[in-house]
């Protein structure tokens, strides 16, 4: 009996120690994943809300007090986008080092206290031509981190 045991104990132990290692990597790996889609959620939600900013100050700055040539209801979306772009970027902002690297959320935390023109002092046209840049490029420097933090720069993606 004793070497029945000495003959099927290791085989045993050894099935024991790789199922549960098994077990493991694969747990890592699927938390792994769900922190990198959450990650890259974060960022889409971010990059969104910046074209919706570019695109409306672009609108705006094209201007010039003659209206944009769009129609009321067009131009109450894209407030609306504006608004809710604004919005998104000021929260991902204030809570962003949870999920987007601290590079991004640097990022953003330079862009809500950037310089700005007095809105009684300046044309409209220059505070939205101004803004226009501003998020111009902190789009960039986000895709850029983004690329960083989802590794998205290896060999073999684009």
């Amino acid at each position: 009996m004793f070497d029945f045991l000495l003959k099927i104990l290791p085989g045993i132990i050894t099935a024991f120690l790789g199922s549960y290692l098994a077990a493991k990597w694969s747990m890592r790996k699927f938390y792994s994943e769900q922190w990198w889609q959450r990650k890259e959620r974060a960022y889409i939600e971010i990059i969104d809300a910046l074209y919706d900013l570019i695109q409306y100050c672009e609108i705006q700055k094209k201007d010039y007090g003659a209206g944009t040539g769009y129609s009321e209801e067009i131009e109450s979306d894209f407030r609306a986008k504006h608004s809710q772009a604004l919005w998104k970027i000021k929260k991902t902002t204030d809570i962003g080092g949870f999920v987007i690297s601290s590079k991004a959320a640097g990022i953003l935390k330079e862009l809500r206290d950037r310089p700005r023109l007095e809105f009684n002092e300046n044309p409209l046209w220059e505070l939205y031509e101004q803004d226009y840049d501003y998020y111009r490029d902190v789009l960039n420097k986000i895709v850029s981190a983004a690329k960083e933090d989802l590794n998205a720069n290896r060999k073999g993606t684009s």
